[in-house]
């Protein structure tokens, strides 16, 4: 049994794990079934389960351990009604997780995961169940301006970090917890790679004035190693739930939960309509969000699709800044120097006036002086 798997957290009151303890008695954790079933899991995957597979479980009155011994019955029995129970059992608690419009498609991979990961003849034979593929909540792409507010109310580099990541690079909470120190250069307009970790599928990033002056500010206060997780909190390393839940305090605390839809993953989808507003080459787009793409075919060696990012990113920043400081050369400070001596250039033209009078006066009266 791997280290993460048995990190328990705390249960929260009403929540699904704790329906769960006062039905079956015993946290989900506790069963052997379900240790088994996270066995060399990744903690956030370990979370997962653990947040997801009670629900399940209440709703067909089973705690894990007599599923599992009940599976086992019914694989062994000639009755192919009784075979399929527990495929049954899961259409129709898809059926109730749809009418309640929350997408099912989480739950489904972990359920699958704890029958197959106790035993691999235990595994469901879902390949009937239809799901629809819209999405069952209203999508919600945020302007700049909904960003802005929700990046106003981030009180720590490391929340508006966070912002920066999902609005200005389209990253989910699942591979903002797979960066590392090192991995988003501290320059901004620097090029570099990560993987999604769903997909496998490369994403092309172009560092920012706003990411790279919160990771600098955040950095001085955390400190750490090259290669160290890069988004921690008092506990340890976030995870993507952890990363959810910052995101899910900062909108209820700017008053952006009041819109249908709006919720952490729709950075992504406020990232993906900027870029199209700013005229950005199809396979360019693909790139940067990290979708299937043959942006090499298109220009050829590493070096020209790395051009063409920093080239589409500046032009796409002055409508993802986050900031006053909107200068696609990355010097924030100048901009803001040159706009304040714009705003003063008439008293500045009007001090030089007077002085040239002035001079001019005593020019005169010093040729005055001279001709006595």
């Amino acid at each position: 049994m791997t280290e993460n798997c048995i990190k328990i957290r705390k249960i929260q009151k009403g929540s699904r794990r704790d329906v769960f303890l006062k039905k079956f008695g015993k946290r989900v954790e506790e069963y052997d079934s379900f240790k088994r079933s996270v066995d060399g899991l990744s903690q956030g995957s370990n979370n997962n389960y653990s947040d997801r597979l009670p629900d399940f479980f209440v709703f067909i009155d089973e705690d894990p351990d007599t599923v599992i011994t009940n599976r086992i019955k019914d694989i062994m029995s000639a009755d192919i009604l009784t075979a399929e129970r527990y495929e049954r059992k899961v259409k129709v608690y898809v059926k109730m997780l749809e009418e309640k419009d929350v997408s099912p498609h989480s739950s489904i991979g972990c359920i699958q995961g704890f029958f197959a990961n106790n035993n691999k003849r235990l595994s469901l034979d879902l390949g009937n169940l239809k799901i629809g593929k819209g999405r069952k909540k209203k999508k919600y792409s945020p302007s700049q301006e909904d960003v802005r507010k929700l990046y106003s109310f981030a009180d720590c580099a490391r929340d508006r970090l966070i912002i920066v990541l999902g609005f200005q690079h389209g990253i989910l909470p699942v591979d903002m917890a797979n960066l590392v120190i090192g991995d988003y250069p501290e320059e901004p307009w620097t090029y570099f790679i990560g993987h999604r970790s769903k997909t496998g599928e490369e994403y092309h990033v172009v560092s920012t004035p706003d990411g790279c002056n919160n990771l600098k500010a955040y950095l001085r206060l955390r400190g750490g190693k090259s290669g160290e997780q890069l988004l921690t909190g008092r506990k340890g390393s976030l995870d993507a739930i952890a990363i959810r839940e910052i995101l899910d305090v900062l909108i209820k605390r700017a008053g952006l939960d009041k819109i249908p839809g709006f919720m952490p993953k729709c950075l992504r989808d406020g990232f993906a309509d900027t870029l199209i507003d700013a005229d950005v080459y199809l396979q360019v787009k693909e790139g940067l969000m990290g979708h299937g793409s043959n942006i090499y075919h298109q220009y050829g060696s590493a070096k020209k699709v790395e051009e063409r990012c920093i080239e589409s990113m500046k032009k796409a920043y002055p409508l993802l800044c986050l900031t006053d400081n909107a200068a696609p050369n990355g010097n924030g400070d100048a901009a803001q120097l040159l706009k304040e001596l714009t705003i003063l250039l008439p008293d500045i033209k009007e001090l030089i006036a007077q002085k040239t009078q002035e001079a001019d006066k005593k020019k005169d009266v010093r040729v005055f002086k001279d001709s006595l």
